[in-house]
């Protein structure tokens, strides 16, 4: 293999066969920052209020009524708390390996090591590569812009879609990418590797 260049959010590595991406863990820390602030500032107000009620568990039935009526506000709390916690957790550990080549693009979503979720397109189905200005989960003190690399598959089932050139649904196969220069740069190798020439 022959190393390509590695920037904040990707290494590219140069193979035989075309081009190799890795997104790896912790590459946007401060969008996964936020997530789990939001998750303790909703879990804490949840657990506390559910610490509070609990002793009314030995009123008998009117405690257990007022238990059950409480439940409707402290549970959403509780629940929100742990799944933008679950997120944060998500977005820090998951990392995201795409291998382009002249004949398809194969991505692979890995979360602590451990692959999750594969996908394939093969060169026949790609129809564009895209630039998507990645706003979610952003840490409002990040100066650089972040973005993804996403390559539409040809739609064939809807044919005014299809009459029209639409795109259909795509693939990610470079995340958090900081910065235009990087992104050019990477679009660039993906179009060489693919050959299409610079997809729009």
């Amino acid at each position: 293999m022959i190393s390509g260049f590695i920037a904040p959010g990707v290494q590219l590595t140069r193979t035989p066969q075309g081009i190799e991406l890795y997104s790896p863990p912790f590459r946007a820390p401060g969008g996964a920052l936020s997530l789990a602030l939001f998750g303790v500032a909703c879990l804490i107000p949840g657990l506390f209020a559910a610490f509070a009620v609990a002793p009314l568990a030995a009123s008998g039935a009117a405690g257990m009524i007022a238990i059950w009526l409480m439940s409707a506000f402290i549970l959403p709390f509780v629940a929100f708390g742990v799944l933008f916690l679950a997120l944060a957790a998500y977005r820090l550990t998951n990392s995201l390996t795409g291998i382009v080549t002249a004949s398809n693009v194969h991505t692979t979503r890995r979360i602590l090591g451990i692959a999750v979720r594969e996908r394939f397109i093969g060169h026949a189905d790609i129809a564009a590569l895209e630039t998507v200005a990645a706003r979610r989960y952003r840490w409002l003190r990040d100066d650089d812009a972040l973005y993804d690399l996403v390559v539409r598959t040809r739609t064939r089932t809807d044919a005014a879609q299809a009459k029209a050139g639409a795109a259909g649904s795509g693939i990610t196969v470079a995340e958090s990418l900081r910065g235009e220069d990087v992104v050019e740069r990477i679009r660039s190798e993906i179009a060489v590797a693919t050959g299409l020439g610079h997809p729009a």
